[in-house]
């Protein structure tokens, strides 16, 4: 456990710190950053990370599969253990929330890399996919559920956040580069150039999301409703790596799928999570609450986790 704490959380928790110290020295526009990553640096690592990839085989539909099934188990989990004791609309909208997306990207995907490897964090950019497709579908039905703003331009809302996904065009993008038979190993000219500039904004990606996920989490820990808090954690650290493994065995996933799908299973909460609390006033301090501890909890849970795997 102490290797993997060292090896592989211990680079990713360092880039952190750097983000929250930023955070508390200087001013920083956490909107602006975020949107930096989400808008110009992600598309650019999921395009070219996927078309230098080995797609042979099972690996990315079986990743798939895992990941939208997982947000199901859970969702039915989750409901489970809230309906009995009379959680409902918005306390039960951010509950959802917190425990059906986990942090794929500005966490998992640098975790993936250490701890797997290339093969790894390729399967782990699927996952990520669906994830970031769900959360502004899913995640905005869920949001809106428990709010007066859930009506008639529910549809409308979720069809605008899908369109402006950038992620989707550079899945989309890399496919149809794919079919082409481009190879960057052999590339030149031109399109040597294009690819090497997109590869370079992907390679500076990773880095750039710890440094944001730091900066979010820079404003330190105010655990708010802590009964609500501890059954979203409990949920989120330890209940969805033990249903994503047990999916995974029933769908007869290889091991490296499995360690990978189970890892980011047990992520902490999305961060992003909190924009759509705020936004549909799905219980925010709820929301907040739990993406801080899940992600401070996490380095301890992940460690027991990623030793229990064979990291």
């Amino acid at each position: 456990m102490v290797r993997v704490l060292f090896e592989v959380l211990l680079p990713v928790a360092l880039v952190a710190i750097v983000g929250m110290l930023l955070r508390r020295q200087m001013p920083l526009d956490q909107v602006t950053l975020n949107r930096v990553v989400i808008y110009g640096m992600s598309p650019a690592l999921i395009f070219t990370s996927l078309v230098r990839a080995d797609l042979s085989g099972s690996g990315a539909v079986g990743m798939v599969t895992l990941a939208v099934g997982t947000v199901v188990v859970m969702g039915a989990l989750t409901l489970a253990v809230a309906l009995p004791f009379g959680v409902r609309g918005r306390d039960l909208s951010g509950l959802l929330l917190v425990t059906l997306f986990m942090n794929s990207g500005n966490y998992g995907l640098p975790a993936s890399r250490f701890a797997f490897g290339e093969a790894g964090f390729t399967l782990a950019i699927f996952y990520f996919i669906v994830q970031s497709v769900l959360s502004q579908t899913l995640g905005v039905a869920v949001a809106a559920a428990g709010s007066a703003q859930a009506g008639p331009g529910l549809l409308r809302e979720v069809t605008t956040r899908v369109l402006r996904m950038p992620q989707i065009y550079a899945t989309v993008a890399a496919f149809a580069v794919r079919a082409t038979g481009f190879d960057p190993v052999l590339a030149q000219g031109l399109f040597a150039g294009l690819f090497r500039g997109l590869a370079l904004l992907g390679d500076a990606t990773l880095p750039m999301m710890l440094v944001v996920l730091g900066t979010q989490l820079a404003g330190g820990l105010h655990i708010q409703e802590p009964g609500l808090v501890t059954i979203a954690t409990i949920l989120r650290l330890l209940v969805s790596p033990l249903a994503a493994y047990g999916l995974g065995l029933a769908l007869g996933l290889a091991p490296l799928n499995l360690a990978v799908g189970v890892m980011l299973a047990g992520m902490p909460a999305a961060v992003n999570t909190t924009i759509l609390a705020l936004e549909f006033d799905s219980r925010p301090s709820l929301v907040v609450s739990t993406v801080i501890v899940s992600s401070v909890l996490s380095v301890l849970t992940l460690s027991v986790l990623l030793t229990l795997i064979g990291v």
